[in-house]
């Protein structure tokens, strides 16, 4: 079974999001980052690999369900996918929900909230482990006899719908307000101020949490990130920071009671004080933001490399199940180096340079052991050779720009920043 909305909706995401940077560039609105952003596009771009894997999983239990315990056998009519829609919006509701409010479960879920930016690129934004806390919420609708094909496709519809109100260039829409989830409400979900926490778990409709006590209407306008900012460019730290940090909670957890509280109650539940602590007041006209200053040169070096891991990532994803298992998890071991390492050189690491090189080399390898049988594998292998050579002579170059780098005035990185955003889509 191949059914993934999501692969056919890339492109889109992508053309939004040249759209979105074209017009904060023309406004001087400073959506984005290129360090942000090149790390929310990772996150995304690894959880789409490595999906490939827990999928086996997750995907599995449903299909069991449905095919041993379906209690009526739903057909495909045009009622049961607007039924299906509904039902797997409200279970998106809860499973949501329980993300924020099962201390394990934002484990699996935190990654799409610590950027501290809100733009189209923090929708891609996704955590690795999400689905295997969430899957069992889903499976009411296999007992129900909606099968994994149609659980697929509203699922993928819905989360295509998700994307576009990660945005701040869309203000309040009228009456869709009262009943549809808008950039508005979102944008409250997103916000760690101490009123907009754990509110509008909403995937599409925004009726179950008017229904469900949970609705916050935008006020002033939201400090977007999570409370205890991770402060790193690297999306694995990004996905396995939290359980860090549950399991520093676990050692100072005196019973097992009390780590069974750690793991069941809410984020912030301090089990040695047995207290929850408090959420932070936090102003947008103080806060600080986590960044860093690397060379241009640097800058526009990761931007190139995350198009070619992107062009690479994308027929990988279409065509995997033509692939080994070996193969696969080679090639999302190179998707997560490469990813850390766009992390390593936004934070000026030295050894990254070193790090780069040989992952640039291997990669050249393993594509082309990969190419090499295709028709037309010859010329392919000799691009792959060219574009490797060329990435050595610019990381080299990369890497002399930033020796010495200690103190790069703020604006020379905001106009940095911009410049590789305005390059990204001209």
């Amino acid at each position: 079974m191949n059914v993934n909305p999501i692969m056919l909706a890339i492109p889109f995401f992508f053309l939004a999001m040249g759209i979105e940077i074209w017009l904060d560039h023309h406004r001087q609105t400073n959506l984005y980052r290129l360090n942000d952003s090149i790390t929310n596009l990772g996150a995304g771009t690894s959880q789409q690999v490595v999906g490939i894997f827990l999928k086996v999983f997750t995907l599995g239990i449903y299909e069991a369900v449905y095919a041993h315990a379906a209690l009526f056998t739903i057909p495909h009519v045009w009622w049961s996918w607007v039924l299906a829609f509904l039902l797997y919006d409200l279970c998106y509701y809860v499973a949501h929900r329980l993300s924020h409010e099962v201390n394990l479960f934002w484990s699996g879920h935190v990654v799409h909230h610590q950027s501290e930016e809100y733009n189209l690129s923090v929708a891609l934004r996704q955590s690795w482990f999400q689905g295997v806390w969430t899957a069992p919420v889903y499976l009411p609708m296999a007992l129900l006899g909606f099968d994994t094909t149609q659980l697929l496709i509203v699922g993928g519809i819905n989360l295509i719908y998700q994307f576009w109100i990660h945005t701040e260039l869309i203000d309040r829409m009228g009456f869709l307000e009262t009943f549809m989830n808008t950039p508005s409400h979102h944008r409250v979900h997103h916000g760690r101020n101490p009123k907009y926490i754990d509110k509008n778990h909403a995937g599409t409709f925004i009726i179950w949490d008017r229904l469900f006590g949970t609705f916050q209407a935008e006020e002033e306008r939201p400090v977007y990130g999570i409370t205890t900012p991770i402060n790193s460019w690297n999306p694995v730290w990004a996905n396995f920071s939290h359980y860090e940090q549950i399991s520093q909670q676990l050692r100072q957890a005196p019973h097992f009671t009390d780590k069974l509280k750690v793991l069941f109650y809410k984020p912030g539940w301090d089990a040695k004080m047995a207290v929850y602590h408090p959420i932070p007041a936090v102003s947008r006209d103080e806060y600080q933001k986590f960044d860093t200053a690397v060379a241009p040169t640097v800058n526009y070096y990761v931007l190139f490399q995350y198009g070619l891991l992107l062009l690479a990532t994308f027929p990988f994803l279409q065509f995997q199940a033509q692939l080994g298992w070996g193969q696969k998890a080679v090639i999302a071991l190179l998707v997560g180096l490469t990813v850390v390492n766009f992390g390593w050189l936004f934070e000026g690491r030295r050894w990254a340079y070193r790090v780069e090189a040989g992952r640039l080399l291997v990669c050249a390898g393993v594509a082309t052991y990969l190419l090499l049988p295709l028709p037309a594998g010859m010329w392919l292998a000799l691009s792959v050779g060219l574009v490797t050579l060329l990435s050595l002579g610019w990381l080299w170059r990369a890497r002399h720009s930033q020796t010495g780098l200690s103190n790069v005035p703020e604006k020379a990185v905001t106009d940095t920043v911009a410049n590789a955003a305005k390059a990204s889509v001209s």
